[in-house]
């Protein structure tokens, strides 16, 4: 059984968030777009920017960068869920049934168990990974090559069978000899009613507004057997939000477009395009939006926090948050959240400027 360093949460309160450097404990950290350990792996790029002794042992993440025509057989993870948000290119993706061409914005869910496959279109084709354990990742780094290069190698030969499956037991991967057919696309537009693979079209899911921002749930705790929940919220220039933190659930932030600031234990940290935040649970934040039309991704674990979002705004069918409303903190919904939620209010909102 493998023991991760978590440390308590007054020690969480106080530790500095480290910049570009996978701190080996569940600690604050910050990492910029095209940091981590890098891995060539049959000409894709594995970006690792969390490992398993980095969140606790809540989650795995990387960035996955290649090129036209590089693509995997059909694979599944026996103890993990998986979770894919296109950034840049195209994506072909096959699920039991059907088949999807991805574009950035778009997601699939996939859960532990469930055979799929993909293949890029896009000369630069780039995806977010999300592993709810990591060791998908783990049998990247095994199976690859360390690598300093920020780009995938386009003339590397594409990985064997013999080679993809040497070490995939060790990771709980399963390969399975299934023929890669365009199937309508069933799924796409709804999330589904359980844990089901499943894609999302961007600007589709679970909508609600508020505060000149439209958050959008890409996967709720239902779809994945309570370990995560996925948000997408976009927006225009905001205010800090009042110091918080949580004592049971862990939240990470990715700027998918524009500029985010974070407030992650006193220190102020810009995020932009590709950049990550980790702030576990004990970690004192804030965050605000810095440019117009930003884009960010949030991915929770676990699903405690979702009612968060519902309680502070409300449904919405819009597919693009609104400019000039009320930009007030709902009181109410914030005192429900406050007395229901895993949510400790430690003071008012920072300062811009204030910890950089």
């Amino acid at each position: 059984m493998t023991l991760f360093d978590i440390p308590a949460l007054d020690d969480v309160h106080t530790a500095a968030p480290q910049l570009d450097v996978l701190p080996g404990r569940c600690v604050p950290y910050a990492m910029a777009a095209g940091e981590g350990e890098r891995h060539e792996l049959g000409g894709q790029l594995i970006t690792i920017i969390a490992r398993p002794e980095d969140t606790g042992g809540q989650f795995g993440a990387a960035y996955v960068y290649g090129g036209k025509g590089i693509e995997t057989p059909f694979l599944a993870h026996d103890r993990e869920h998986r979770f894919l948000y296109v950034t840049d290119g195209r994506l072909q993706v096959w699920l039991p049934g059907e088949s999807h061409l991805l574009v950035p914005g778009d997601s699939v869910t996939v859960p532990a168990g469930t055979p799929y496959a993909y293949r890029m279109l896009a000369h630069r084709t780039r995806f977010l990974s999300w592993l709810t354990v990591g060791d998908g990742h783990r049998w990247s780094q095994a199976t690859g090559r360390v690598t300093q290069s920020h780009v995938f190698d386009a003339a590397a030969a594409p990985m064997s069978d013999a080679r993809q499956s040497e070490l995939a037991d060790r990771f709980g991967i399963r390969f399975h000899d299934l023929e890669k057919k365009d199937l309508p696309a069933v799924t796409g537009t709804a999330l589904p009613s359980g844990e089901s693979p499943y894609v999302l079209q961007a600007g589709e899911g679970d909508r609600w507004a508020s505060l000149d921002q439209l958050n959008t749930y890409l996967a709720r705790p239902r779809n994945t057997g309570g370990t995560y929940f996925a948000m997408h919220t976009m927006g225009g220039k905001s205010a800090y939000i009042p110091r918080h933190f949580h004592r049971e659930h862990t939240e990470n932030f990715f700027c998918i477009e524009g500029r985010i600031l974070l407030h992650a234990n006193g220190r102020e940290i810009l995020l932009t395009k590709g950049d990550f935040l980790h702030a576990p649970a004990g970690t004192i934040h804030s965050f605000a939006f810095d440019s117009h039309d930003t884009q960010m991704l949030g991915l929770l674990t676990t699903g405690v926090f979702e009612k968060f979002f519902e309680y502070m705004n409300t449904p919405t069918d819009a597919h693009v948050h609104t400019e000039g409303g009320d930009t007030a903190f709902p009181a109410e919904g914030f005192a429900r959240a406050r007395a229901e939620l895993d949510l400790e209010v430690v003071g008012p909102p920072p300062a811009r400027g204030d910890g950089r």
